[in-house]
């Protein structure tokens, strides 16, 4: 029987290992993908963060329109006068429209800072990771 072993693959191997090309640092590796991960658990926090602040301020609205209402609906009972009535009624109308746009600017600028706030998390450990893989000149 022959022999299994392969001179040409010996010498490749040989040829190999005298070449002493390194191998990746995992540590490197690793303290790079944990940098990505805090960076993205960052990110996920500030949105977490805005969409609390989001809920609170849609809570806030529904709260106060809510008490227009009642207060509406109380004023006009109390007042057993129709034409009160109606203008108490447009007078809610105009108070929830007002109320609304306002409410609803005020949750556009969260969504944008909320937005804003993510991306420059991200942005910066994006900046990082091609500093940190940017060949540093070692002369």
């Amino acid at each position: 029987m022959a022999d299994d072993k392969n001179p040409f693959m010996d010498m490749f191997q040989d040829f190999g290992k005298s070449m002493s090309i390194p191998g990746p640092d995992m540590s490197d590796m690793m303290d790079y993908h944990r940098k990505n991960l805090q960076a993205i658990q960052a990110a996920i926090q500030v949105n977490t963060s805005s969409a609390q602040t989001l809920m609170g301020k849609q809570r806030e609205a529904l709260e106060k329109t809510l008490a227009d209402i009642s207060d509406s609906v109380q004023d006009a009972s109390s007042s057993g006068d129709p034409a009160g009535a109606m203008s108490s009624s447009v007078e809610l109308a105009k108070r929830t429209f007002d109320t609304t746009v306002q409410t609803t600017t005020e949750m556009a600028e969260i969504i944008r800072q909320g937005g804003t706030d993510t991306y420059d998390v991200l942005k910066s450990r994006v900046m990082e990771s091609v500093d940190e893989l940017t060949p540093k000149d070692k002369s």
